[in-house]
Protein backbone atom coordinates (compact mmCIF):
# COMPACT_ATOMS: atom_id res chain seq x y z
CA UNK A 1 0.00 0.00 0.00
CA UNK A 2 1.61 3.33 -1.28
CA UNK A 3 0.62 6.47 0.86
CA UNK A 4 0.89 9.23 -0.74
CA UNK A 5 2.21 11.80 2.27
CA UNK A 6 4.73 9.01 3.27
CA UNK A 7 8.34 9.74 1.63
CA UNK A 8 11.95 9.11 2.47
CA UNK A 9 14.40 11.41 1.75
CA UNK A 10 17.46 9.60 0.20
CA UNK A 11 19.81 11.99 -1.39
CA UNK A 12 22.36 11.87 1.12
CA UNK A 13 22.21 8.00 0.84
CA UNK A 14 25.09 6.13 -1.46
CA UNK A 15 23.91 4.45 -4.32
CA UNK A 16 22.86 0.60 -4.23
CA UNK A 17 24.77 -0.12 -7.61
CA UNK A 18 27.41 1.09 -8.98
CA UNK A 19 27.99 2.99 -12.05
CA UNK A 20 27.88 0.98 -15.72
CA UNK A 21 31.56 0.43 -16.24
CA UNK A 22 31.84 2.46 -19.91
CA UNK A 23 34.67 1.12 -20.53
CA UNK A 24 34.56 -2.48 -21.03
CA UNK A 25 30.96 -2.11 -21.40
CA UNK A 26 30.11 -5.27 -18.35
CA UNK A 27 27.26 -4.79 -15.92
CA UNK A 28 28.10 -3.07 -12.71
CA UNK A 29 28.77 -5.41 -9.57
CA UNK A 30 27.08 -5.07 -6.35
CA UNK A 31 29.06 -3.65 -3.36
CA UNK A 32 28.96 -6.38 -0.62
CA UNK A 33 28.37 -3.12 1.75
CA UNK A 34 25.87 -1.69 -0.43
CA UNK A 35 23.81 -5.05 -1.06
CA UNK A 36 23.82 -5.73 2.74
CA UNK A 37 22.68 -1.90 3.77
CA UNK A 38 19.94 -2.19 0.88
CA UNK A 39 18.82 -5.46 2.65
CA UNK A 40 18.03 -3.44 5.72
CA UNK A 41 16.72 -0.04 4.24
CA UNK A 42 14.00 -2.55 2.40
CA UNK A 43 13.05 -4.55 5.46
CA UNK A 44 12.62 -1.90 7.62
CA UNK A 45 10.82 0.23 5.01
CA UNK A 46 8.59 -2.60 5.09
CA UNK A 47 8.21 -3.03 9.00
CA UNK A 48 6.95 0.64 9.01
CA UNK A 49 4.72 0.83 6.42
CA UNK A 50 2.91 -2.55 7.83
CA UNK A 51 3.31 -1.04 11.45
CA UNK A 52 1.64 2.61 9.99
CA UNK A 53 -1.19 0.52 8.30
CA UNK A 54 -1.60 -1.75 11.59
CA UNK A 55 -2.10 1.73 13.73
CA UNK A 56 -4.20 3.14 11.79
CA UNK A 57 -6.46 0.40 11.61
CA UNK A 58 -6.47 0.05 14.87
CA UNK A 59 -7.56 3.57 15.69
CA UNK A 60 -10.58 2.88 13.76
CA UNK A 61 -11.62 0.09 15.00
CA UNK A 62 -11.22 1.67 18.29
CA UNK A 63 -12.07 5.24 18.85
CA UNK A 64 -14.85 6.22 16.73
CA UNK A 65 -13.72 9.79 16.75
CA UNK A 66 -11.53 9.21 13.82
CA UNK A 67 -14.08 7.50 11.73
CA UNK A 68 -15.25 11.24 10.53
CA UNK A 69 -11.59 11.54 9.08
CA UNK A 70 -12.62 8.58 6.88
CA UNK A 71 -14.36 9.09 3.32
CA UNK A 72 -18.07 8.78 4.23
CA UNK A 73 -19.89 6.01 3.04
CA UNK A 74 -23.06 6.10 1.12
CA UNK A 75 -25.91 4.96 3.23
CA UNK A 76 -28.08 2.16 1.35
CA UNK A 77 -31.18 3.09 -0.17
CA UNK A 78 -34.34 3.32 2.14
CA UNK A 79 -36.64 0.50 1.35
CA UNK A 80 -40.07 1.70 -0.47
CA UNK A 81 -42.36 1.94 1.56
CA UNK A 82 -44.64 -0.92 1.61
CA UNK A 83 -48.48 -1.30 0.54
CA UNK A 84 -50.01 -1.27 3.96
CA UNK A 85 -47.61 2.00 5.08
CA UNK A 86 -48.56 3.83 1.61
CA UNK A 87 -52.87 3.51 2.53
CA UNK A 88 -52.29 4.25 6.03
CA UNK A 89 -50.03 7.33 5.44
CA UNK A 90 -52.68 8.52 2.91
CA UNK A 91 -55.66 8.37 5.62
CA UNK A 92 -55.38 11.45 6.95
CA UNK A 93 -55.00 13.36 3.73
CA UNK A 94 -57.60 11.73 2.22
CA UNK A 95 -59.97 12.61 5.01
CA UNK A 96 -59.23 16.17 4.98
CA UNK A 97 -59.31 16.47 1.14
CA UNK A 98 -62.82 14.63 0.93
CA UNK A 99 -63.74 16.71 3.66
CA UNK A 100 -63.01 20.78 2.46
CA UNK A 101 -65.79 22.03 3.93
CA UNK A 102 -65.47 20.47 7.58
CA UNK A 103 -65.01 24.10 9.65
CA UNK A 104 -62.70 21.37 11.49
CA UNK A 105 -60.00 21.89 8.76
CA UNK A 106 -58.28 24.49 9.30
CA UNK A 107 -56.86 23.43 12.26
CA UNK A 108 -56.36 19.98 11.37
CA UNK A 109 -52.35 18.92 12.49
CA UNK A 110 -49.61 17.61 9.91
CA UNK A 111 -49.04 14.19 9.61
CA UNK A 112 -44.99 12.68 9.51
CA UNK A 113 -44.83 8.99 9.01
CA UNK A 114 -41.48 8.55 7.61
CA UNK A 115 -38.22 8.44 10.40
CA UNK A 116 -35.53 10.17 8.44
CA UNK A 117 -31.84 9.90 9.33
CA UNK A 118 -31.06 12.18 12.10
CA UNK A 119 -34.68 12.25 13.60
CA UNK A 120 -35.25 11.94 17.46
CA UNK A 121 -35.67 7.78 18.61
CA UNK A 122 -39.30 9.26 20.53
CA UNK A 123 -40.92 10.34 17.11
CA UNK A 124 -43.58 8.26 16.43
CA UNK A 125 -42.22 6.83 12.71
CA UNK A 126 -39.00 6.14 14.60
CA UNK A 127 -40.80 3.78 17.21
CA UNK A 128 -42.88 2.36 14.29
CA UNK A 129 -39.50 0.60 13.81
CA UNK A 130 -38.03 -0.28 17.03
CA UNK A 131 -41.32 -1.86 18.06
CA UNK A 132 -42.57 -5.02 17.60
CA UNK A 133 -45.73 -5.69 15.79
CA UNK A 134 -46.30 -2.02 14.55
CA UNK A 135 -46.60 -1.18 10.94
CA UNK A 136 -46.84 2.25 11.21
CA UNK A 137 -46.50 5.20 13.07
CA UNK A 138 -47.68 8.90 12.83
CA UNK A 139 -46.71 12.10 14.54
CA UNK A 140 -49.26 14.73 14.56
CA UNK A 141 -48.18 18.28 14.85
CA UNK A 142 -50.87 20.74 15.82
CA UNK A 143 -51.19 23.98 14.91
CA UNK A 144 -49.90 26.99 17.81
CA UNK A 145 -52.88 28.95 18.67
CA UNK A 146 -53.75 31.87 21.55
CA UNK A 147 -56.95 31.91 23.50
CA UNK A 148 -57.93 35.40 24.84
CA UNK A 149 -58.05 36.02 28.92
CA UNK A 150 -61.89 35.38 30.42
CA UNK A 151 -64.24 38.70 30.73
CA UNK A 152 -64.45 39.90 34.08
CA UNK A 153 -67.63 41.82 35.81
CA UNK A 154 -66.12 45.97 35.52
CA UNK A 155 -66.55 46.05 39.58
CA UNK A 156 -64.47 42.91 40.50
CA UNK A 157 -61.62 42.88 37.43
CA UNK A 158 -59.10 44.42 39.66
CA UNK A 159 -59.34 41.21 42.36
CA UNK A 160 -60.64 38.50 39.92
CA UNK A 161 -58.16 38.96 37.06
CA UNK A 162 -54.54 38.94 39.07
CA UNK A 163 -55.62 35.49 40.90
CA UNK A 164 -57.09 34.35 37.39
CA UNK A 165 -53.72 34.64 36.17
CA UNK A 166 -51.66 32.57 38.70
CA UNK A 167 -53.87 30.03 38.05
CA UNK A 168 -52.37 29.76 35.07
CA UNK A 169 -49.56 28.15 36.97
CA UNK A 170 -51.79 25.03 36.86
CA UNK A 171 -51.13 24.30 33.12
CA UNK A 172 -48.03 25.57 32.12
CA UNK A 173 -47.23 21.98 30.59
CA UNK A 174 -49.40 22.95 27.24
CA UNK A 175 -50.08 26.72 27.42
CA UNK A 176 -47.98 30.22 28.56
CA UNK A 177 -48.77 33.51 28.45
CA UNK A 178 -48.15 35.03 24.78
CA UNK A 179 -45.96 38.08 25.27
CA UNK A 180 -49.17 40.15 25.32
CA UNK A 181 -50.48 39.12 28.36
CA UNK A 182 -54.14 39.17 27.40
CA UNK A 183 -53.53 36.41 25.28
CA UNK A 184 -52.67 32.85 26.59
CA UNK A 185 -50.00 30.75 23.73
CA UNK A 186 -50.44 26.99 22.97
CA UNK A 187 -47.22 25.86 21.09
CA UNK A 188 -45.78 22.49 20.38
CA UNK A 189 -48.39 20.35 20.95
CA UNK A 190 -48.04 16.99 19.26
CA UNK A 191 -50.01 13.65 19.68
CA UNK A 192 -48.95 9.65 18.37
CA UNK A 193 -50.81 6.95 16.38
CA UNK A 194 -49.15 3.95 16.60
CA UNK A 195 -51.05 1.16 14.52
CA UNK A 196 -50.08 -2.41 15.80
CA UNK A 197 -50.93 -6.02 13.59
CA UNK A 198 -52.51 -9.21 15.00
CA UNK A 199 -52.91 -7.76 18.40
CA UNK A 200 -54.10 -7.73 21.54
CA UNK A 201 -55.15 -5.75 24.75
CA UNK A 202 -55.23 -7.18 28.02
CA UNK A 203 -56.00 -4.67 30.16
CA UNK A 204 -53.29 -1.99 29.39
CA UNK A 205 -53.17 1.17 29.39
CA UNK A 206 -55.41 0.62 31.96
CA UNK A 207 -59.19 2.39 32.03
CA UNK A 208 -60.70 4.83 34.55
CA UNK A 209 -57.44 4.89 36.59
CA UNK A 210 -56.01 8.08 37.33
CA UNK A 211 -52.66 6.99 36.69
CA UNK A 212 -49.60 7.81 34.97
CA UNK A 213 -49.82 5.03 32.70
CA UNK A 214 -53.39 6.20 31.53
CA UNK A 215 -54.65 7.10 28.11
CA UNK A 216 -53.53 10.62 27.81
CA UNK A 217 -51.48 10.48 30.85
CA UNK A 218 -47.81 11.51 30.13
CA UNK A 219 -46.63 8.11 31.10
CA UNK A 220 -49.06 6.01 28.28
CA UNK A 221 -47.21 3.39 26.66
CA UNK A 222 -47.84 0.33 24.10
CA UNK A 223 -45.47 -1.96 26.21
CA UNK A 224 -49.03 -4.02 27.70
CA UNK A 225 -50.38 -4.75 24.24
CA UNK A 226 -49.18 -8.14 22.66
CA UNK A 227 -48.71 -8.40 19.09
CA UNK A 228 -48.33 -11.48 17.04
CA UNK A 229 -46.16 -12.24 13.98
CA UNK A 230 -47.08 -10.05 11.41
CA UNK A 231 -47.37 -12.81 8.70
CA UNK A 232 -49.46 -14.70 11.64
CA UNK A 233 -51.84 -16.83 8.90
CA UNK A 234 -49.02 -18.18 7.58
CA UNK A 235 -46.41 -18.71 10.45
CA UNK A 236 -48.92 -18.78 14.03
CA UNK A 237 -52.06 -20.06 12.60
CA UNK A 238 -52.83 -22.50 10.37
CA UNK A 239 -55.53 -21.38 8.22
CA UNK A 240 -57.59 -17.92 7.23
CA UNK A 241 -60.53 -19.24 9.89
CA UNK A 242 -58.10 -19.65 12.68
CA UNK A 243 -56.55 -16.49 11.85
CA UNK A 244 -60.35 -14.68 11.91
CA UNK A 245 -61.35 -16.48 15.16
CA UNK A 246 -57.99 -15.51 16.95
CA UNK A 247 -58.19 -12.16 15.66
CA UNK A 248 -62.28 -11.55 15.64
CA UNK A 249 -62.17 -7.66 15.39
CA UNK A 250 -60.73 -6.20 12.39
CA UNK A 251 -59.44 -2.74 14.04
CA UNK A 252 -59.65 -1.59 17.63
CA UNK A 253 -59.30 2.03 19.32
CA UNK A 254 -58.26 1.92 22.45
CA UNK A 255 -60.21 4.89 24.93
CA UNK A 256 -59.53 3.99 28.65
CA UNK A 257 -58.43 7.69 30.11
CA UNK A 258 -59.43 7.94 33.54
CA UNK A 259 -63.17 8.05 34.22
CA UNK A 260 -64.34 7.01 30.62
CA UNK A 261 -67.90 6.48 32.11
CA UNK A 262 -68.33 9.88 33.03
CA UNK A 263 -70.30 12.48 30.94
CA UNK A 264 -67.08 15.20 31.72
CA UNK A 265 -64.64 12.95 30.74
CA UNK A 266 -65.91 11.18 27.76
CA UNK A 267 -65.82 14.61 26.46
CA UNK A 268 -62.55 16.20 27.13
CA UNK A 269 -60.41 12.75 26.79
CA UNK A 270 -62.32 9.81 24.95
CA UNK A 271 -64.17 12.02 22.28
CA UNK A 272 -60.45 13.35 21.69
CA UNK A 273 -58.71 9.85 21.41
CA UNK A 274 -61.36 8.84 19.21
CA UNK A 275 -60.89 11.56 16.76
CA UNK A 276 -57.55 11.52 16.60
CA UNK A 277 -57.08 8.15 15.50
CA UNK A 278 -60.36 7.87 13.35
CA UNK A 279 -59.22 8.63 10.33
CA UNK A 280 -57.61 5.41 10.01
CA UNK A 281 -61.40 3.91 10.10
CA UNK A 282 -62.50 5.75 6.94
CA UNK A 283 -64.08 3.29 4.02
CA UNK A 284 -63.35 0.37 6.46
CA UNK A 285 -66.35 0.70 8.20
CA UNK A 286 -66.55 1.82 12.03
CA UNK A 287 -64.14 -0.01 14.58
CA UNK A 288 -64.78 -1.53 17.37
CA UNK A 289 -63.44 0.38 20.65
CA UNK A 290 -62.34 -1.14 24.35
CA UNK A 291 -63.29 1.43 27.33
CA UNK A 292 -63.53 1.24 30.91
CA UNK A 293 -67.03 0.89 32.45
CA UNK A 294 -70.45 1.11 31.18
CA UNK A 295 -71.30 4.43 31.31
CA UNK A 296 -74.76 5.85 32.03
CA UNK A 297 -77.28 7.03 29.55
CA UNK A 298 -75.95 10.07 27.99
CA UNK A 299 -72.94 8.45 27.03
CA UNK A 300 -74.05 5.34 26.50
CA UNK A 301 -76.28 7.61 23.73
CA UNK A 302 -73.20 9.46 22.79
CA UNK A 303 -71.07 6.35 21.96
CA UNK A 304 -74.46 5.57 19.65
CA UNK A 305 -73.98 8.98 17.46
CA UNK A 306 -70.25 8.66 16.96
CA UNK A 307 -71.60 5.33 15.28
CA UNK A 308 -69.82 2.97 18.16
CA UNK A 309 -72.93 1.34 19.43
CA UNK A 310 -74.55 -2.05 18.64
CA UNK A 311 -71.67 -3.75 20.44
CA UNK A 312 -69.15 -1.93 19.10
CA UNK A 313 -67.64 -0.82 22.46
CA UNK A 314 -65.92 -3.09 24.64
CA UNK A 315 -66.32 -1.98 28.55
CA UNK A 316 -64.14 -3.07 30.80
CA UNK A 317 -62.88 -6.17 28.69
CA UNK A 318 -59.91 -7.92 30.12
CA UNK A 319 -58.87 -9.06 26.80
CA UNK A 320 -59.68 -8.01 22.99
CA UNK A 321 -57.70 -9.11 20.35
CA UNK A 322 -57.90 -7.18 16.99
CA UNK A 323 -56.15 -7.83 13.38
CA UNK A 324 -55.32 -3.92 13.58
CA UNK A 325 -54.89 -2.07 17.26
CA UNK A 326 -55.01 1.75 16.49
CA UNK A 327 -53.22 3.54 19.69
CA UNK A 328 -54.08 7.25 19.97
CA UNK A 329 -53.90 7.61 23.37
CA UNK A 330 -50.87 10.63 22.89
CA UNK A 331 -53.65 12.97 22.28
CA UNK A 332 -53.53 16.62 23.34
CA UNK A 333 -56.13 17.52 26.02
CA UNK A 334 -57.03 20.92 24.70
CA UNK A 335 -56.94 21.74 20.69
CA UNK A 336 -59.59 23.04 18.38
CA UNK A 337 -59.12 20.34 15.75
CA UNK A 338 -59.83 17.76 18.72
CA UNK A 339 -63.07 19.78 19.97
CA UNK A 340 -64.35 20.83 16.29
CA UNK A 341 -63.91 17.01 15.00
CA UNK A 342 -65.73 15.82 17.99
CA UNK A 343 -68.81 18.08 16.96
CA UNK A 344 -69.04 16.99 13.47
CA UNK A 345 -68.85 13.20 14.42
CA UNK A 346 -71.74 13.53 16.68
CA UNK A 347 -73.69 15.79 13.87
CA UNK A 348 -73.03 19.03 14.70
CA UNK A 349 -72.47 22.41 12.72
CA UNK A 350 -69.55 24.09 15.06
CA UNK A 351 -70.44 27.06 13.93
CA UNK A 352 -74.27 26.45 15.18
CA UNK A 353 -77.23 28.26 14.78
CA UNK A 354 -76.99 32.59 14.46
CA UNK A 355 -77.09 33.91 17.88
CA UNK A 356 -79.63 36.33 17.35
CA UNK A 357 -81.74 33.56 16.81
CA UNK A 358 -81.08 32.04 19.68
CA UNK A 359 -83.30 33.20 23.13
CA UNK A 360 -82.58 30.96 25.90
CA UNK A 361 -80.73 31.32 29.08
CA UNK A 362 -79.94 28.30 30.55
CA UNK A 363 -78.92 28.41 34.43
CA UNK A 364 -77.45 25.11 35.86
CA UNK A 365 -77.69 24.29 39.73
CA UNK A 366 -75.89 22.10 41.79
CA UNK A 367 -78.26 22.85 44.31
CA UNK A 368 -81.04 20.91 42.16
CA UNK A 369 -80.65 17.59 40.03
CA UNK A 370 -78.22 14.90 39.94
CA UNK A 371 -74.35 15.69 40.45
CA UNK A 372 -71.61 13.39 40.88
CA UNK A 373 -70.05 15.07 44.10
CA UNK A 374 -71.29 17.53 46.74
CA UNK A 375 -70.59 21.26 46.99
CA UNK A 376 -70.00 24.58 44.74
CA UNK A 377 -73.39 25.40 45.80
CA UNK A 378 -75.07 29.34 44.98
CA UNK A 379 -76.58 29.53 48.13
CA UNK A 380 -78.14 32.90 47.00
CA UNK A 381 -79.48 31.12 43.87
CA UNK A 382 -83.40 31.96 43.97
CA UNK A 383 -82.47 35.65 44.64
CA UNK A 384 -80.20 35.60 41.61
CA UNK A 385 -82.56 33.89 39.31
CA UNK A 386 -85.41 36.18 40.01
CA UNK A 387 -82.98 39.07 38.82
CA UNK A 388 -81.88 37.49 36.10
CA UNK A 389 -85.15 37.26 34.81
CA UNK A 390 -86.58 40.84 35.48
CA UNK A 391 -83.21 41.40 33.47
CA UNK A 392 -84.26 39.47 30.49
CA UNK A 393 -87.78 41.09 30.71
CA UNK A 394 -86.70 44.47 31.05
CA UNK A 395 -84.45 43.83 27.92
CA UNK A 396 -87.08 43.06 26.07
CA UNK A 397 -85.90 40.43 23.11
CA UNK A 398 -88.15 37.50 23.53
CA UNK A 399 -85.59 35.83 26.05
CA UNK A 400 -86.23 33.02 28.74
CA UNK A 401 -84.70 31.90 31.54
CA UNK A 402 -85.00 27.83 31.90
CA UNK A 403 -83.71 25.79 34.86
CA UNK A 404 -81.85 22.61 33.15
CA UNK A 405 -83.04 20.69 35.59
CA UNK A 406 -86.52 21.25 34.69
CA UNK A 407 -85.88 20.85 30.73
CA UNK A 408 -86.66 16.97 31.25
CA UNK A 409 -85.61 16.17 28.04
CA UNK A 410 -84.20 12.41 28.61
CA UNK A 411 -82.65 11.82 25.45
CA UNK A 412 -79.22 13.21 24.57
CA UNK A 413 -79.43 13.27 20.64
CA UNK A 414 -82.52 15.44 21.65
CA UNK A 415 -81.05 17.46 24.22
CA UNK A 416 -77.77 18.28 22.02
CA UNK A 417 -80.27 19.40 19.27
CA UNK A 418 -82.29 21.46 21.57
CA UNK A 419 -79.05 23.60 23.00
CA UNK A 420 -77.98 23.57 19.22
CA UNK A 421 -80.53 25.49 18.28
CA UNK A 422 -81.60 27.72 21.29
CA UNK A 423 -79.56 28.14 23.48
CA UNK A 424 -77.86 32.23 23.91
CA UNK A 425 -75.91 31.61 27.22
CA UNK A 426 -75.32 28.91 29.71
CA UNK A 427 -75.15 30.04 33.30
CA UNK A 428 -73.61 28.15 35.98
CA UNK A 429 -70.94 27.16 39.10
CA UNK A 430 -68.00 24.61 38.26
CA UNK A 431 -69.38 21.58 37.49
CA UNK A 432 -69.37 18.98 34.46
CA UNK A 433 -73.25 20.28 33.52
CA UNK A 434 -71.56 23.37 32.22
CA UNK A 435 -70.02 20.85 29.32
CA UNK A 436 -73.37 21.71 27.66
CA UNK A 437 -72.57 24.66 26.06
CA UNK A 438 -70.74 22.58 23.69
CA UNK A 439 -73.44 22.13 22.08
CA UNK A 440 -74.31 25.59 21.52
CA UNK A 441 -72.53 27.22 18.80
CA UNK A 442 -70.16 30.50 18.24
CA UNK A 443 -70.51 33.49 19.81
CA UNK A 444 -72.43 31.71 23.29
CA UNK A 445 -71.97 33.18 26.44
CA UNK A 446 -70.32 30.93 29.18
CA UNK A 447 -70.59 32.39 32.62
CA UNK A 448 -68.98 30.39 35.28
CA UNK A 449 -69.42 31.24 39.50
CA UNK A 450 -66.25 29.57 40.60
CA UNK A 451 -65.28 29.26 44.43
CA UNK A 452 -61.80 30.95 45.02
CA UNK A 453 -61.05 27.47 47.01
CA UNK A 454 -61.70 25.49 43.51
CA UNK A 455 -60.52 26.78 40.25
CA UNK A 456 -60.03 25.42 36.94
CA UNK A 457 -59.71 26.69 33.44
CA UNK A 458 -61.02 23.58 31.50
CA UNK A 459 -64.66 25.77 30.76
CA UNK A 460 -62.57 28.56 29.46
CA UNK A 461 -60.42 26.31 27.25
CA UNK A 462 -63.15 24.96 25.67
CA UNK A 463 -65.39 27.66 25.05
CA UNK A 464 -62.63 29.57 23.47
CA UNK A 465 -61.45 27.22 21.63
CA UNK A 466 -65.08 26.46 20.31
CA UNK A 467 -65.09 30.10 19.40
CA UNK A 468 -67.67 31.30 22.76
CA UNK A 469 -67.31 34.15 24.99
CA UNK A 470 -66.40 33.07 28.33
CA UNK A 471 -66.62 35.55 31.69
CA UNK A 472 -65.55 34.07 35.13
CA UNK A 473 -66.88 35.26 38.68
CA UNK A 474 -64.13 34.46 41.18
CA UNK A 475 -65.97 34.07 44.42
CA UNK A 476 -65.32 33.44 48.44
CA UNK A 477 -66.45 30.45 49.96
CA UNK A 478 -68.91 30.49 53.12
CA UNK A 479 -67.09 28.57 54.66
CA UNK A 480 -62.98 27.96 55.18
CA UNK A 481 -62.99 24.38 54.00
CA UNK A 482 -65.71 24.46 51.78
CA UNK A 483 -67.20 24.94 48.24
CA UNK A 484 -70.22 27.00 48.45
CA UNK A 485 -70.97 30.65 47.73
CA UNK A 486 -72.87 33.35 47.48
CA UNK A 487 -72.82 34.97 44.21
CA UNK A 488 -71.67 38.73 43.35
CA UNK A 489 -75.40 38.98 42.00
CA UNK A 490 -74.54 42.78 40.45
CA UNK A 491 -71.44 41.66 38.82
CA UNK A 492 -73.64 38.58 37.16
CA UNK A 493 -75.78 41.06 35.91
CA UNK A 494 -73.30 43.38 34.69
CA UNK A 495 -72.01 40.98 32.34
CA UNK A 496 -75.06 39.99 30.98
CA UNK A 497 -76.29 43.06 30.16
CA UNK A 498 -72.72 43.65 28.79
CA UNK A 499 -72.31 40.93 26.47
CA UNK A 500 -75.66 38.42 26.33
CA UNK A 501 -76.87 37.97 22.56
CA UNK A 502 -73.53 39.73 20.99
CA UNK A 503 -70.36 38.43 20.02
CA UNK A 504 -67.01 39.23 22.27
CA UNK A 505 -66.35 43.16 21.34
CA UNK A 506 -62.42 42.41 21.65
CA UNK A 507 -62.89 40.26 18.94
CA UNK A 508 -62.47 36.54 18.50
CA UNK A 509 -61.66 34.12 21.20
CA UNK A 510 -59.10 32.22 19.38
CA UNK A 511 -56.24 32.91 17.03
CA UNK A 512 -53.55 31.26 15.03
CA UNK A 513 -50.31 31.96 16.76
CA UNK A 514 -46.97 31.66 14.99
CA UNK A 515 -43.60 31.99 15.59
CA UNK A 516 -42.71 34.41 12.74
CA UNK A 517 -45.06 37.43 11.40
CA UNK A 518 -43.75 38.21 7.70
CA UNK A 519 -46.89 38.92 5.56
CA UNK A 520 -46.43 36.79 3.23
CA UNK A 521 -47.30 34.17 6.08
CA UNK A 522 -50.43 35.54 7.09
CA UNK A 523 -52.85 34.22 4.47
CA UNK A 524 -55.82 32.70 4.45
CA UNK A 525 -56.99 29.27 3.27
CA UNK A 526 -58.29 31.03 -0.02
CA UNK A 527 -54.50 32.57 -0.65
CA UNK A 528 -56.05 36.09 -0.02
Amino acid sequence: MRLPWFSVAASSRLPLYQPLDIEDGTEPRRSPVLQKRGGYLLLLFGVVTTSAVLLIVIIFSVDSRWAPRLPPLLSPPLAPPSETHQSLASSLPTFLSNNFHLPSRRWAPISLNTCPPGAPPYLAPCLAQRREGAVFGEELVYPDFRLREPLFAPSRIDEDLPQWRRMLDGITERAAFCKDKRWVCYRGQTGQNIVLANATYRGNPPADLWTDQACMSDGVTTAGIETAPANATANTLATPAEYDAAFSVDTLLIATPPDSWSFQHFLDRVTHIVAQGYHFTQGRGAPDVVTGRSPGGSVSDMWEMLGLGGGKVHYRSPRVAAKAIVFSCRSPLVHPWLSLRSLEMFGLDPAGVPIDRRKKVVYISRSHGNTSNGGRRVLNEDKMLDEIRALLAERGQGEELVLFHELGISSQPQLMAWFHENVRAVIGPHGGGLYNHRWTGRDTLVLELMPRTWTSHMFWEEAGVLGQTYANVLLEPVSHSGTDMNADIPAVLDILRAHLGLPDPRGASIERSYRWHAPELLLDERGN
